[in-house]
């Protein structure tokens, strides 16, 4: 993707907002949960689809996603990605970091099935804290998303997020993990073959 300066302005912007609620909010928090159900899904390959994923793949989550850039691809906790997004109609550069469930300000209901995918400002601090927790069901997964916001955030933009990530876990379920996994392995591959492979299978 190409990068503007006009581009560059607007992520920055974005991002001072969110420190300065960061730092109004003292500590205090404001959250949002989404509840999803999803059949015929399992958990081992989101988890594999969230280590691994393209730009390609990234872009059909949702219309309003511009690109993707990966600056520390590895497997597991430490994962870093830069989300290029519209929120609210306005360019955010979301510099996404997946952890673990323990450094969550409201522990997960199951930490097994638990990981963050925190966003973070350009220092490593958190701005927003994203607990999204995976539990298999009898036909599926049942998917709990949790967004952890700085009490000063708006409500319209902590609301904007919630909307998007509705429609965002869509298009990931439904578009952007059978498009992956067809691409990586040429066919629909079944989560028992693939917990069988490394958990990285995607080159940076």
């Amino acid at each position: 993707m190409e990068i503007t300066v006009h581009d560059w302005l607007q992520a920055a912007d974005h991002e001072v907002e969110m420190r300065r609620w960061r730092e109004e909010s003292q500590g205090k928090i404001k959250k949002f949960v989404v509840k999803q159900h999803f059949k015929n899904l399992n958990p081992v390959i989101v988890a594999w689809y969230l280590t691994n994923f393209d730009q390609e793949s990234y872009l059909m989550w949702h219309p309003a996603h511009i690109g993707l850039q990966w600056e520390k691809k590895i497997a597991g906790p430490g994962a870093i990605h830069i989300a290029w997004e519209k929120i609210m109609g306005k360019l955010a550069a979301y510099r996404i970091r997946l952890d673990p469930a323990d450094i969550s300000p409201i522990p997960p209901e199951k930490p097994e099935g638990a990981v963050m995918l925190n966003i973070l400002d350009t220092e490593g601090g958190v701005l927003i804290y994203i607990l999204v927790e995976l539990e298999p069901t009898d036909d599926g997964i049942k998917m709990t998303g949790m967004f952890i916001f700085p009490e000063a955030a708006p409500d319209e933009f902590i609301e904007a997020h919630r909307r998007h990530f509705i429609e965002e876990v869509q298009g990931l379920v439904n578009n952007a993990i059978p498009y992956f996994v067809r691409k990586t392995f040429g066919y629909l591959i079944e989560p028992e073959e693939l917990a069988k492979y490394p958990p990285l299978m995607v080159p940076p």
